[in-house]
């Protein structure tokens, strides 16, 4: 009976430890995705075509090229002053 209710209680306490440890192993891969997702491919030609994925550029063919976040802010600051002096 003490045996029974010994190898219970380690199944129990080895089914909690699994699935405990299971739990933070998709957070973190949440955070890669998140990561990951805010890759963005643009044409140096045309910087207006953008992607999330590589490929080419619809309008002249040319290889997309992968655009950094300071890019980014950067194109956006020049046109919001573009656009503040007409």
């Amino acid at each position: 009976m003490k045996k029974s209710i010994l190898v219970i209680v380690l199944a129990v306490f080895t089914a909690i430890t699994f699935f405990a440890c299971n739990n933070a192993t998709p957070k973190s891969a949440a955070v890669e995705t998140t990561t990951t997702a805010k890759q963005v491919y643009t044409c140096t030609m045309h910087p207006e075509v953008r992607s999330d994925k590589p490929g080419n550029c619809p309008k002249c063919g040319m290889k997309l090229v992968l655009m950094d976040t300071s890019d980014t802010t950067q194109m956006h600051n020049q046109s919001d002053s573009t656009h503040m002096m007409k």
